[in-house]
């Protein structure tokens, strides 16, 4: 039999669903309202400091959204299905005008609708709603009912003809230029003009202006018209609708008047002209009685902020198609598609809907459609599809590190550009094949993507990252794998603060949690890699971070509050607290309650104050330090001496932190990992714990056919200059517990239900080893 110590430098490493004896030393069996810090060691999770009571239906779970523009312009938005509602992190209610309700409604609005915000405006997507034209908004018909004639050159001794369906109708033949005066008489207007008058007499309906060498004959739909000149068409021209190129056009024409020029090669580069008799000049235009406009009601909605502090919900007035048809110009691939997310990436708007992904023109975010269907620029609007083959549904979109992500269910794949982004350099490509959870967006953190994946039970999530190769390959990391049934399935959230190393993950499979993981690298290292869970006493509606402050909407009881954590410590929540209380809800409050002057006991309640319907405790601390907790209906009867009333208090829910230790085994850490001892028999005798800046926590050391046992720490250590009658210390040191039980019949939880702070640095366990066999 030999005796040993085992030195635990630190207990900030989380749990870990492994057996106890393949976990690594500073990992543990449970970690509840823990946080593990890499300066303070394994504290009690920062408390909550209660805002505002919110005016919030919670019939169906909303959509919560938190808008950081600066300091001074900081949101708490809230998408009920119906309508939405906004305060400032304040709790101060904002007016919202609503425009156009309809596209805000969904019995889902959790997993319909996505937000983004940029500058002072919020963008909002219904997934639900279908992308549509407006049927009712066609493009005008254009004056091309008539055939036009057009005289485009004089030429001496040719015969100028105008045959409709076979039959000549005019004709006039130039003189030979044998005489000076036969010059004015080959004028392309004179031509015209003969032409004109000799059709007018047989009844045609001509257009023509005086002096024009170009006229128009009415009524010409179904009747086929032609001309000849004896010069191989050069002289004379007619078309109706179509003309085969640019130069085939008189240089003006009847204002209004449509024509579609041929493209070089197919129909898909087309395009229509309009003479425009104001400048003088053939516009670019589109294609006659087609569908050129978006159903702004069906696209995504914006939210302004307006110069009164007041909001506007509206439409976007999304650009026109000017110029093009169905071919040289086509509707985005969303129209007739649900869009799934939208984004803004190198200073275009973008929007995924199926396998497509569209993205604005550049500088101008509500446009769609090129500008002219007779070339590419590099700021036309992009449109491209995922090539895979399988089908490969877009879900997400993801700006980071200079490139674009786009995640389906089971494919990533990278939108990227070889200087600026253009139509004509896009490249998208397919990088990896991992699950991804469809209804929770990735998020960039530092330098990593973080997404979900949903097994059978359980969700992961997975770490994405660039591998350094040469080749710019991605790959991901599990940082779930060692706890694979903790994270319940049906999240609808993953937030992080890179400022305190935080993703935090969201679920509907615990309401009342928020699954912690707090990490760390350094030199290309990750040192830390925590999971834990802060358990709430109410039901979690949505969470994010401005900074390193935490906003929460809780539903405590019957009412949806707000409420906020600093992610901080060796701090004061609010200025009047004799220190950092750790207890949820903390608000300040005036004692209004009754004092018994002959039991010298004051009495008040907290439940009703809080208006809280379930049963749970309250504690009440008093500027100068002293504490009181209340019974499990939430009344305080508290002995003293004064009656209380008109005092400043601070009273909040009690919480308790719960930390179990993994099963204690031999061990020993080095650059591969941990290794344990085999083949022995452990009598642990004592565990002494280094605590740290502490007041208050206890060990409950519980045995396999023996009674649990309670050491509690209270802070109070005999002759320490802290050790003050009427003050709780806050003391640094050692704690030391008696074990005496084999190390796999013994369980080791430390609770802190109390306000005062706990910081555990690590622990050293000693114990009797007796040694079954040697290992040759």
């Amino acid at each position: 039999m030999g005796r040993i110590a085992q030195v635990v430098k630190n207990i900030i490493s989380g749990i870990s669903q492994q057996p106890p004896i393949m976990r690594h030393m500073e990992q543990l069996q449970e970690q509840i309202n823990g946080f593990s810090t890499e300066a303070d060691g394994l504290q009690k999770r920062p408390p909550t400091v209660h805002i505002a009571e919110l005016s919030l239906s919670t019939t169906i779970r909303p959509k919560i959204h938190v808008v950081n523009r600066d300091e001074n312009e900081q949101y708490i938005m809230a998408f009920d299905g119906s309508t939405v509602k906004i305060w400032d992190v304040k709790g101060n209610a904002k007016t919202v005008t609503i425009e156009h309700p309809e596209y805000l409604k969904t019995s889902n609005p959790i997993r319909d609708i996505k937000v983004i915000t940029m500058a002072d405006h919020t963008f909002i997507v219904n997934k639900s709603t279908t992308v549509a034209m407006n049927t009712s908004a066609k493009t005008e018909e254009g004056r091309a009912d008539g055939a036009t004639v057009y005289v485009k050159s004089g030429q001496y001794g040719r015969k100028y003809e105008v045959i409709v369906d076979d039959t000549t109708v005019a004709s006039y033949e130039t003189p030979n230029g044998s005489d000076p005066s036969h010059t004015t008489q080959i004028g392309t207007n004179n031509i015209a003009q003969q032409l004109v008058n000799q059709m007018r007499e047989k009844g045609y309906d001509i257009y023509h202006i005086g002096g024009e060498s170009w006229f128009i004959v009415g009524g010409m739909t179904n009747r086929n018209i032609r001309v000849r000149d004896g010069f191989n068409s050069q002289a004379i021209s007619a078309f109706k609708h179509d003309v085969q190129k640019y130069t085939d056009l008189p240089r003006t024409h009847r204002d209004g008047y449509i024509v579609r020029v041929y493209g070089e090669s197919n129909g898909d580069d087309d395009y229509y002209l309009r003479y425009n008799e104001k400048s003088l000049l053939w516009e670019e235009c589109p294609a006659p009685n087609i569908l050129y406009k978006f159903n702004y009601g069906t696209l995504p909605h914006r939210l302004i902020r307006q110069a009164d502090g007041t909001f506007k919900f509206t439409t976007i007035e999304w650009a026109n198609r000017e110029a093009g048809d169905n071919d040289s110009n086509p509707e985005p691939s969303f129209v007739g598609r649900k869009i799934s997310d939208i984004f803004s990436y190198r200073n275009r708007f973008g929007l995924i809907a199926g396998e497509s992904v569209c993205l604005s023109k550049s500088g101008d975010y509500w446009n769609f459609w090129v500008d002219s269907a007779t070339t590419i620029v590099d700021t036309d609007p992009i449109d491209v599809n995922v090539s895979h083959n399988r089908i490969s549904e877009l879900f997400s979109a993801v700006p980071f590190n200079q490139d674009l992500y786009l995640f389906s269910r089971q494919t990533q794949f990278i939108l990227t550009a070889d200087g600026a982004l253009s139509p004509r350099n896009v490249q998208l490509k397919q990088v990896t094949e991992f699950e991804n959870d469809t209804n929770i967006k990735p998020i960039g953190v530092g330098r990593n993507l973080y997404f979900s994946s949903n097994r059978s039970n359980y969700a992961s999530i997975l770490e994405y990252y660039a591998v350094y190769d040469g080749n710019n390959s991605k790959d991901s990391n599990n940082i779930t794998s060692h706890i694979p049934n903790y994270i319940p399935n049906d999240m609808y959230g993953l937030i992080a603060c890179e400022n305190e190393h935080l993703i935090m993950a969201l679920t509907e499979g615990a309401k009342d949690s928020i699954f912690v993981y707090k990490y760390l690298y350094a030199q290309e290292q990750k040192l830390q890699a925590s999971w834990s869970k802060w358990i709430f006493s109410g039901e979690i509606i949505g969470a994010d971070f401005i900074g390193s402050t935490l906003y929460l909407v809780i539903k405590r009881s019957n009412r949806v509050c707000l409420e906020k954590m600093l992610i901080a410590f060796n701090t004061k929540d609010i200025p009047s607290e004799p220190y950092r209380l750790l207890i949820d809800r903390k608000t300040e409050v005036t004692l209004n309650g009754t004092f018994d002057d002959y039991n010298l006991t004051y009495t008040w309640d907290a439940k009703n104050f809080f208006k809280d319907t379930n049963a749970q405790k309250y504690f009440l601390v008093l500027q100068d330090g002293r504490t009181f907790e209340s019974n499990e209906a939430g009344i305080f009867k508290c002995d003293t001496n004064a009656n209380l009333t008109g005092i400043k208090a601070i009273v909040g829910t009690a919480y308790e932190m719960n930390i179990e230790l993994s099963t204690l085994y031999v061990k020993q850490a080095d650059q591969s990992g941990t290794t344990y001892m085999q083949n022995y028999r452990l009598v642990l005798q004592e565990i002494e714990f280094q605590y740290a800046d502490s007041g208050e926590f206890t060990v409950c050391v519980e045995y396999v056919g023996k009674p649990t046992r309670n050491y509690k720490f209270t802070g109070r250590i005999l002759g320490h200059e802290e050790n003050i009658i009427g003050k709780h210390p806050i003391v640094t040191g050692a704690f030391r517990v008696p074990l005496h039980s084999r190390n796999i019949d013994t369980k080791i939880i430390i609770k802190n239900y109390s306000p005062l702070p706990s910081s555990l640095v690590g622990y050293t366990w000693r114990g009797n080893v007796t040694y079954r066999s040697r290992q040759l």
